[in-house]
């Protein structure tokens, strides 16, 4: 049977230095970064280990054998639930595939995948029935409070989960990582263009969108022979892990949204960007929170410093930078263009 490569996703920045100083500082330590990780299948991700103690992590995984795997190595905030999480509360018929991390609720399109090389484990070889239950009602029989952040992995059913999130979740939330399609490979399920249409209505904006690709197997017929499937570097784009965060920047501007937002929000998202290489939003957003006044108990100048990009590999402060975009141009340019 194929083995899957673990693909990386997103880009996380090696070196957080605004993170690693707000943990230093125990920033979070009365409120930690509440992480929420559906699908989760292999443990958390490991860019939330900078936050220490300062953060917790929620987990849902249907596979209650890989769960209980999961609870017994995972750190005391850490805790994984085997709840299959969806849009409503009831029975759902469950997808089971040869490669059980891409099994789901959604049914593969057979006649599709089998245009790329590697694709059986992908073709489900029977079905069940499992019990669902939306978030909203799960976080409160389980008393969870406000998340900042939320993960979804979920062969499909990403936009059925965020379906059950409710206000509450909504409001709190400041960043989703969402798993999307470009083409429905299973019968029915979403794809990007919906998963975007909902969140962009619940106040979220599109931040990050990396593209994987399958050959087809008319020039990759012996592709995937070694046992390993994944992405490739040619052919049909097919799916995305996306990365959606809050607006804080127009929020704040708004004082019909203002009021969603404190230091501590501020900073977690600020926080956020940062881990998910978004310097600049960073620094961004905590330029306008000081500028309303929101951030006084905080040494503004040190982390927007932190926040700074390198000039040809030296560390330099926020102004030096600034000074030398405006004498020498960006440092950094796309295809060599201004």
């Amino acid at each position: 049977m194929l083995a899957f490569m673990s693909i990386v996703t997103h880009t996380v920045n090696p070196r957080p230095r605004l993170t690693t100083y707000l943990v230093r500082n125990k920033v979070f330590a009365k409120s930690p970064v509440a992480i929420v990780d559906v699908g989760a299948r292999g443990g958390a991700e490991k860019q939330w280990q900078i936050y220490r103690d300062q953060y917790t992590m929620t987990g849902f995984e249907a596979d209650e054998k890989e769960c209980m795997g999961l609870n017994k190595t995972a750190p005391k905030h850490e805790r994984y639930y085997p709840v299959a999480l969806g849009r409503t509360n009831g029975k759902i018929r469950f997808f089971i595939h040869p490669h059980a991390a891409t099994s789901g609720f959604y049914k593969s399109d057979a006649s599709f995948l089998e245009r790329f090389p590697g694709s059986k484990p992908l073709i489900p070889r029977t079905a069940t029935t499992i019990s669902t239950i939306n978030f909203a009602t799960f976080a409160k029989k389980n008393k969870i409070g406000d998340i900042d952040f939320m993960k979804i992995d979920v062969e499909g059913a990403e936009l059925d989960v965020l379906q059950g999130l409710g206000k509450k979740c909504e409001d709190s939330l400041v960043g989703i990582s969402a798993e999307a399609v470009f083409y429905p490979w299973r019968h029915g399920m979403p794809t990007f263009a919906e998963l975007d249409t909902f969140l962009r209505a619940h106040r979220f904006v599109l931040y990050d969108l990396p593209i994987f690709r399958w050959e087809k197997k008319s020039t990759s017929p012996y592709m995937f022979t070694d046992g390993v499937f994944g992405p490739t570097d040619k052919g049909q784009v097919v799916w995305t892990q996306t990365l959606y965060l809050k607006d804080a920047v127009a929020e704040l501007k708004s004082p019909s949204r203002r009021k969603h937002w404190n230091s501590l929000k501020i900073l977690k998202l600020a926080s956020i960007m940062e881990l998910y290489q978004l310097e600049d939003c960073a620094i961004e957003l905590i330029q306008e929170a000081a500028t309303l006044g929101l951030l006084k108990t905080y040494n503004v100048k040190k982390m927007i410093n932190l926040l700074t990009p390198p000039i040809n590999g030296r560390t330099v402060s926020y102004a030096q930078y600034v000074e030398h975009v405006r004498r020498e141009g960006p440092p950094r340019y796309i295809n060599g263009r201004r």
